[in-house]
């Protein structure tokens, strides 16, 4: 028998840990937003900005944890000022000043348990125990997390309004067993395009005179964070934009989590790397490794080397390279449409977006003014003829 409690205290969350993680070893689609690591430091930096109240449901099954969906409780408002009482993962919803762009977040499930927390959780939601809501928005979901369709079925069960659909995508590759073959895979055009952004990096700074360095000790995660910085600010100032460096609730949550990455906590690894050419620091990139994949997480590079030299591309292809010599499975590029993403990935994989709407009527009252709000400013978008396309910081 399977039985959902709430916890909304964030001591206990902190004392669920060792738990936590006993799931992680055996759940169907762990990711590094899942961990204890990721969202305690969330919840730490974001979790009473507007207004938040911890409503995480965990389930279990005599004693064992079996389920922990991440949810958070806050006031939103849908445009124009349509004011909705919103249940939301963590590690989503901040503000677009700070937002960390956290990816593939969701639920964590024992493998095989999907639709039996999907009901529990579905329960939990009808009988109160997380308070009045008027909708339910889960953001940034892998296409790929067997609980999104599973949550959907147990939904639509209880007679709870709710919509399933791509928002999103991923270009990622899946890493084969040599360079010569992921070169290959590419085909004729974008194989050209790798081989002269390395061409013409040697060619600039000499052979043999450029390096690629990475953070090993806490002395180089220094040095790292410093050009990463540097590096971010400048490629944005040079076209007009702050990006997201400039957030202080960004830097700190990420001055927290990168020493702990750079020790292996939860079992993620930090890959801080730059590209030293000509004595100077022209690309920096930041990710993570898990379970054999490498997930790109931010960047920069300088703006003012010779046209031909794309430090951008020159050091995912290292990357590249040398996650395929040490035997790695997966690089990710994470969300955005970037043209480097797609130049270089070989799949792409969905980020989902689920939203339900409470029965009650209040929560109807809300979700027909929302939809009628944006028929209304989809028609004067076209009546304009705008397009509107938002731009991610983290592109």
């Amino acid at each position: 028998m399977l039985r959902a409690r709430l916890i909304d205290d964030l001591a206990e969350l902190e004392g669920l840990a060792p738990r936590w993680r006993g799931l992680i070893a055996v759940a169907s689609h762990a990711q590094p937003v899942h961990t204890p690591l990721w969202l305690l430091a969330w919840w730490r930096e974001f979790g009473h900005a507007d207004g938040r109240q911890m409503r995480v449901v965990i389930v279990e099954e005599d004693g064992q944890l079996v389920g922990l969906v991440p949810l958070a409780r806050r006031m939103a408002t849908h445009r124009p000022g349509i004011p909705v009482r919103r249940l939301e993962l963590l590690a989503t919803g901040e503000q677009e000043r700070d937002e960390i762009c956290s990816e593939y977040v969701g639920a964590l499930v024992e493998r095989g348990k999907e639709a039996e927390v999907a009901r529990e959780t579905t329960r939990v939601l009808c009988d109160g125990v997380l308070g009045e809501w008027d909708e339910l928005r889960m953001t940034a979901m892998s296409g790929d997390d067997p609980l999104v369709p599973a949550f959907v079925v147990a939904l639509r069960a209880k007679g709870i309004a709710v919509t399933s659909g791509q928002s999103g995508e991923c270009p990622y590759v899946p890493l084969p067993p040599t360079w010569e073959e992921y070169l290959r895979a590419l085909g004729s055009t974008r194989r050209y395009a790798v081989m002269r952004s390395l061409r013409e990096l040697d060619k600039w700074a000499g052979r043999n005179n450029w390096e690629l360095c990475r953070a090993r000790t806490l002395s180089e995660l220094a040095e790292g964070k410093r050009i990463l910085w540097a590096l971010h600010r400048e490629r944005w100032a040079a076209s007009g934009r702050n990006g997201v460096l400039a957030s202080t609730r960004f830097t700190r949550f990420h001055d927290e989590i990168m020493p702990r990455l750079l020790a292996g906590e939860d079992g993620i690894s930090l890959e801080l790397q730059w590209l030293r050419a000509r004595g100077e620091a022209i690309g920096a990139t930041y990710s993570f490794v898990y379970a054999g994949r490498v997930q790109f997480y931010q960047s920069g590079r300088r703006v003012d080397v010779p046209k031909a030299i794309r430090p951008g591309i020159a050091m995912h292809a290292l990357s590249i390279r040398s996650s395929i010599e040490e035997g790695r499975t997966e690089y990710d590029f994470l969300g955005g449409a970037s043209r480097y993403k797609r130049d270089l990935a070989l799949a792409t994989r969905p980020l989902l977006t689920l939203r339900a709407t409470a029965p009650g009527l209040r929560a109807r009252a809300v979700e027909a003014a929302r939809s009628l709000a944006e028929r209304a400013m989809g028609q004067f978008r076209s009546s304009k003829g705008m397009g509107a396309v938002k731009q991610r910081a983290l592109d």
